[in-house]
């Protein structure tokens, strides 16, 4: 009967050791994971400006942001086998610009800018919009029509802020 009760006091401590070997592996794989993230030598990015290890990738530097205009908010009807079709096309536009001071010269010429920007976005189908590489050549057409109308190199980029093709 002692034996009964020895066997018994040992099976009903195996839960708790079990127990207390896993927080306390729980608690070495904590430390050490806050250990590697505070003392993570200081990465630096191709320019040599320095980092934080916890972001080294995807830091964003201020100076760097590209300057932007906003156009309109253009709605148009896509085009069709037979003409205009019952597709419509709902894109925000931004111009990405190098220098801030064209800014004025981008504001003289925007109604040119929207009607360039009507015509472009009207002539196209909905297949040439359906994939990436279609939006892609619709920025280049359109970062070409715009540096023609202002007359210089003055648009390097063009961003879609909102894009719904329905």
């Amino acid at each position: 009967m002692a034996e009964a009760e020895t066997t018994e006091k040992k099976s009903s401590k195996r839960p708790i050791v079990f127990i207390g070997m896993a927080v306390l592996l729980l608690l070495l794989i904590g430390g050490g994971v806050l250990g590697w993230m505070l003392f993570q030598p200081e990465r630096t990015n191709e320019e040599g400006n320095q980092m934080s290890g916890n972001a080294a990738g995807s830091e964003v530097q201020l100076e760097t942001a590209p300057q932007t205009y906003t156009l309109n908010t253009y709605i148009v009807n896509l085009m069709g086998n037979s003409g205009m079709s019952n597709r419509y096309l709902k894109v925000g536009v931004l111009l990405g610009i190098s220098d801030p001071t064209v800014i004025p010269l981008v504001e003289k010429f925007k109604p040119l800018l929207d009607d360039a920007a009507l015509i472009l976005l009207s002539s196209k189908t909905f297949n040439d919009l359906a994939t990436v590489e279609g939006k892609i050549v619709l920025k280049q057409e359109f970062i070409s029509r715009v540096n023609q109308i202002l007359g210089g190199n003055v648009v390097h980029k063009v961003y879609f802020s909102e894009f719904v093709v329905q």
